[in-house]
This record gives structure tokens, C-alpha cells and sequence, in this order.
């Protein structure tokens, strides 16, 4: 994903990317077509991209372990100053070109932008009711028989606080 800002007057443009997940080297976790909308502003001193990047990506659902594929977005911005010559910055987001440079290489961005998009907890859906705790049936599917009313040992002392709280 290479843009070429020396074909650009100053102004603001928008462009389009789409391309198969395995083509922009994702990795096996994202899927079907990657798509990564940017709006250059570019100026004589500076180019600002605004990004959208919007990908699939397969899951093993945390509750009830179903495969399900979840369509992931992130939005980042880019600055990219111009200069006599290339500086360290510690902003994540701020990149220095030289004057001879006419290219920005967006492949690494939207790699890390795209792992960073992968949510800590993976659900089929927020109504996932998972696994039953007795005999491990997937609830979504089907009921089971099981008594659930047992509580874990581990809390009964908290249970008596509860009990003398409420008489």
C-alpha cells in the first residue's frame, strides 16, 4: 500500500485500497478483503493521512469456543513532516521525509493497526450464554438437564455476610 504523494497537487484526496488479507501479509488470524480508505492532506511542509482500515478476521468464540469471523475497524492518523533529513521521533504516528523522498509505504501501519484491532475478549455475540459448567454443552445450541444451583465453596463465607446483611 504505496502512495505516491509527488502525483499530488496540495489539497486533500482520498484514496481507496482493497486487497486480499493474505496479500498485505496479515497473518493466518484475518481474512476475505482488507479495505483501508485514507484522506491525504497534503501541504507544501507536511501530509496528514487519516486512515480507516476495515478487515474480517476468524475467532474461537471465549465462551462457548465456536468459530465465528468478526469484521474488525480501526481509524489512525499519520503525520508525515518534510526535512533536510530523516529525524528519530518518539511519536508512534510522526515520520520525517526528505525532500527526495516521493513515496509512503502504509504496509507496516496497517499490519500493526490491524493486530491492534483484535479485541481482548472474543464473544460470537453479547447474548453468548457458553458452556455449561457440568457437562460442557454449548447453551446456544441446546439445554441441558444439569443443577446449577450449586454455588463454589470458595464463596460460602461471603454468602453468610450476605445472609446476616439481609436479616
Amino acid at each position: 500500500m504505496i502512495i505516491k504523494f509527488s502525483n499530488y497537487d496540495d489539497g486533500v484526496y482520498d484514496i481507496p485500497f482493497s486487497m486480499p488479507a493474505e496479500k498485505a501479509r496479515l497473518g493466518e488470524l484475518f481474512c476475505n478483503e482488507l479495505k483501508l480508505d485514507v484522506r491525504m492532506d497534503k501541504s507544501h511542509s507536511q501530509i496528514v493521512l487519516s486512515c480507516t482500515l476495515v478487515i474480517d478476521a476468524k475467532f474461537n468464540c471465549d465462551r462457548c469456543g465456536d468459530e465465528f469471523i468478526a469484521t474488525l475497524t480501526n481509524q489512525f492518523r499519520i503525520t508525515y513532516l518534510f526535512g533536510r533529513s530523516k529525524m528519530e521521533s518518539e511519536d508512534i504516528d510522526l515520520y520525517y521525509l526528505s525532500f527526495e523522498e516521493d513515496k509512503i509505504d502504509l504496509t507496516q501501519d496497517v499490519i500493526d493497526y490491524a493486530k491492534l484491532s483484535v479485541p481482548m475478549k472474543k464473544l460470537c455475540s453479547e447474548e453468548c450464554k457458553g458452556l455449561c459448567p457440568g457437562c460442557g454443552v454449548n447453551l446456544n445450541k441446546e439445554s441441558c438437564s444439569c443443577i446449577n444451583d450449586e454455588s463454589n465453596p470458595v464463596w460460602s463465607e461471603l454468602l453468610k455476610l450476605k445472609d446476616i446483611k439481609n436479616n
